[in-house]
């Protein structure tokens, strides 16, 4: 028998390992990672503050609120990734522990539910996935999951101190991953006529009122950020981020806005679901039969029920009706689905999640192992790095369309100059070096001074002649 402390400790204790085995044995993956490390990096070394930046010119699709945490923990603790990774330790840690808190919150009377969904979040794997990357979608589910318990807390109390926390955590969800988080946040709100307590919860008329204020308060944090990176990239900021990056996504015009048909996430919903599925005594409890017990006794879990199932659908359709689509994009739906999967899996034990998660943790570690010395080798961009380092007084130019894939890795204190054609920028900067892609192995030749397989091709540096 494991002693209450320690087992609340446990899922956390897992969580550590997981990232402990992705540092140890995954190197950064590119594009995402090694770029939003660089954009870090670049505003760390430049001490900026509103307007991140990357190859040293303004970076205006992401908000900054990941880079400033990762900052603030690069000057208590030096530049590192394993620094970096505290920050998505503790956003990851917040999903954990705010994800059990929404579920005593809807279920007050069922500690059965709550005690499971810190195993249930922990070895899922969606979370096994995203909570060792350096993205924004822990740090967003963070934010949601806490603007949704405000907004709770307002609907049971009419607290509109309440409402105004709710939108702080929305502001901070925009500060995250912009304006993506009223997605997240405006489906339960939306909802509210459906799952709100007749008896004790707030007319919808004085809950949407409510949710205006949030709307408003949230415009603070979001106006602190926003007024100075405006005026300092002459409003490019507000037009690249919230009409740009979001529209051009929801239409598919933006550049590398993954388009994706209308059932990518139908396919990847079976995924919410492992490793739970594969426990035998799931395949018994009949959810469907338990549903209709539910609504022929008017159980009261029937609210907290349509929250959560009709929140999770609702995010589900407008992601699928969206152009632009990644997996993780719908990372924050996540609670959501655990929390339902908690109410039918409450007479599964806890003794049998924790385990179904450290075979998860198992894998995990096996998978990263072979997958080092086999697929990770053409992700690891250290050995170019390297060589730029070496190097790094050198003229040096890009001949592709440059992610900062390398600014991080080889604490680059410069631009890369962009180069449309290679050879004549280096017939002008004798002694020079340019990186180009190549789909094909380029061979050996005078001309190439390094050359690196990687997941698509070749990254090949070039070299001017003294």
């Amino acid at each position: 028998m494991i002693p209450t402390r320690i087992e609340r400790l446990l899922p956390y204790l897992f969580l550590l390992a997981l990232l402990c085995i992705a540092l140890a044995f995954r190197p950064l993956l590119p594009v995402d990672e090694t770029r939003y490390l660089s954009v870090a990096w670049e505003m760390y070394l430049g001490g900026h503050v509103f307007v991140p930046t990357m190859n040293f010119a303004p970076y205006l699709q992401k908000p900054p609120l990941l880079f400033w945490l990762i900052d603030l923990v690069w000057n208590i603790f030096g530049v590192s990734r394993a620094a970096a990774m505290l920050v998505i330790f503790a956003a990851s840690s917040l999903v954990i522990w705010l994800t059990t808190l929404l579920a005593k919150t809807l279920f007050p009377e069922r500690q059965d539910i709550a005690s499971r969904i810190p195993w249930l979040v922990a070895g899922s794997t969606v979370f096994v996935i995203y909570s060792t990357l350096i993205l924004f979608d822990m740090l967003l589910t963070a934010c949601v999951v806490a603007a949704l318990l405000s907004l709770l807390a307002f609907a049971r109390t009419g607290n509109r101190w309440q409402a105004v926390l709710a939108g702080l955590f929305i502001g901070l969800g925009v500060l995250a991953k912009g304006p993506v988080v009223l997605i997240h946040i405006g489906a339960p709100v939306l909802l509210y006529p459906l799952w709100r307590d007749r008896r004790a919860g707030l007319a919808p008329l004085q809950f949407f009122a409510g949710a205006g204020l949030a709307i408003l308060a949230a415009l603070v944090p979001v106006a602190i950020w926003l007024a100075p990176a405006t005026i300092l990239t002459k409003g490019s900021f507000v037009y690249d981020l919230v009409w740009n990056q979001s529209a051009g996504r929801v239409t598919g015009s933006l550049h590398n806005s993954h388009g994706r048909p209308f059932y990518f996430y139908l396919m990847l919903l079976p995924l919410m679901f492992v490793p739970w599925a594969f426990i035998p005594p799931v395949w018994r409890l009949r959810p469907v039969a338990r549903i209709r017990s539910l609504i022929d006794t008017k159980s009261p879990d029937l609210r907290a029920l349509r929250l959560l199932s009709f929140s999770f659908i609702a995010v589900l359709l407008v992601f699928s009706a969206i152009s632009g689509k990644q997996p993780h994009y719908v990372v924050p739906a996540l609670p959501f689905a655990t929390i339902l999967l908690g109410y039918f899996m409450a007479e599964i034990s806890v003794a049998r999640l924790r385990a179904t998660a450290f075979v998860m943790l198992a894998l995990f570690a096996i998978g990263h192992a072979a997958a080092s010395a086999t697929v990770f080798k053409r992700y690891d961009l250290t050995p170019l790095a390297s060589f730029i380092v070496e190097r790094k007084d050198a003229d040096w130019a890009v001949a592709y369309d440059y992610q900062g894939e390398v600014g991080f890795l080889g604490r680059i204190e410069k631009p890369f100059e962009n180069a449309d054609k290679p050879e004549e920028w280096l017939k002008s900067h004798p002694g020079g070096y340019v990186i180009e892609k190549q789909s094909k192995d380029p061979g050996t030749s005078e001309q190439i001074a390094f050359r690196q397989p990687v997941e698509r091709g070749y990254l090949v540096v070039l070299k001017g002649q003294h």
